[in-house]
């Protein structure tokens, strides 16, 4: 597991080949139609535990190092199973939740990190439901949006619940992830189908993920020195 004493900053190494992927994938994401049409994204995946926030960290992170005059932000929209507070070691309490309430603006939420134009918004402090707290969603994004450049959202998953399916309208594209050899082929055409069937959402891409090197090419787990589960 995660040293918790320790941000994700401190296990990301420029010239690994894993930072290779981000960076490629970041620059494939950003340059999507053309190099200004995506500028916010939704992370999300069929099922639990296939690595969504991970992903989402690390897309993050490369956007940040790759594009150094871009203010990115990284959001914990999952307001059931956060994590991302974890991963960067920041504090939870303060977050989406005040901005969804209308209680904080997201630049008085936004943490910062060791990269001067990284900054993480966790899942703030969960006071009911998640799916009534994100009715809100649609004007908290346009909010940062214009505080940030590139807006990165960490999400539940699709197929059992439907707060991914609130925030796609709201972001120019959706990155499904995938754990190869391990979800199911009709858990993730369902996954596919239920992202197809939501007006204005954009499927970008699959993003596929493997703990246990069915692609041995591929990012790894094990590079991290540690297993993602739950905290």
């Amino acid at each position: 597991m995660l040293n918790k004493e320790k941000s994700i900053l401190e296990y990301y190494e420029d010239e690994s080949s894993s930072a290779t992927e981000f960076r490629r994938l970041a620059k494939n994401i950003r340059r999507y139609g053309n190099p200004t049409a995506v500028n916010s994204i939704l992370l999300t995946s069929a099922a639990k535990h296939e690595g969504k926030s991970l992903i989402a960290a690390n897309l993050a992170i490369a956007v940040a190092k790759s594009e150094e005059d871009k203010r990115v932000v990284l959001i914990d929209c999952d307001l059931r199973m956060p994590v991302l507070h974890t991963l960067f070691c920041i504090e939870r309490k303060s977050g989406l939740s005040y901005i969804l309430e209308e209680e904080a603006s997201p630049t008085d939420v936004a943490h910062d990190t060791k990269l001067d134009n990284l900054k993480v918004i966790p899942s703030g402090h969960i006071k009911g439901s998640p799916i009534v707290m994100l009715a809100g969603i649609k004007d908290a994004l346009a909010k940062c949006k214009e505080a940030f450049d590139v807006v990165i959202c960490d999400s539940p998953p699709i197929v059992p619940v439907d707060d991914a399916g609130m925030i796609a309208p709201n972001v120019d594209g959706v990155l499904l992830v995938v754990m190869a050899g391990k979800t199911d082929r009709m858990v993730v055409k369902r996954a596919v189908d239920i992202l197809s069937e939501i007006k204005d959402a954009k499927i970008l891409g699959i993003v596929l993920n493997n703990l246990n090197r069915t692609l041995p090419y591929y990012y790894d787990y094990n590079y991290y020195h540690y297993r993602y589960d739950r905290y």
